[in-house]
């Protein structure tokens, strides 16, 4: 179990154990009975993770492909994306630019498919802000508006 995981059981077991002290009939089986106490969340965390990743696996196998259209990616926009941290300029050229599925890029960059797509909707939210920062546009698409393709930056 990650130490992060050892943390959340004990603050949630300590909180647990205060808000249900009532519960314990015989003081002398206190240990017992955190013994339980500690297993029950335990056990409650494991169902919750285990949940939580066939929900994302899931997700990342069903997600319909990113609708693109007959034309190449607005220039500048790639050209965005490359100048974000190499771990969102990865994520987005797996996935937006080549068009592989989060599965596919979870596997490529050796992470989980719950943090490809964590890692994707951040890039996503970084690449607009970005975009919006520099060329006056909050989407990939909307090369037309771009103040880029007028000022010959980005290879606009």
């Amino acid at each position: 179990m990650p130490s992060e995981d050892v943390e959340d059981v004990l603050q949630i077991a300590a909180l647990r154990a205060i808000e249900r002290s009532e519960d314990l009939r015989d003081p002398a089986l206190v240990l017992n009975w955190l013994y339980r106490v500690h297993a029950n969340i335990v056990v409650d965390l494991g169902r919750k993770k285990a949940s939580e990743r066939r929900l994302q696996e899931a997700m990342a196998l069903e997600a319909e492909p990113v609708e693109r259209s007959h034309e190449p990616n607005c220039r500048c926009s790639v050209a965005q994306a490359r100048q974000l941290g190499k771990n969102y300029a990865s994520i987005l050229d797996l996935v937006d630019i080549s068009g592989k599925s989060i599965a596919h890029a979870a596997r490529t960059l050796n992470i989980s498919v719950n943090n490809a797509t964590v890692r994707l909707h951040r890039a996503r939210a970084a690449l607009k802000k970005r975009l919006q920062e520099h060329c006056g546009v909050t989407s990939p698409s909307a090369c037309n508006d771009c103040k880029c393709s007028y000022e010959g930056c980005c290879g606009g």
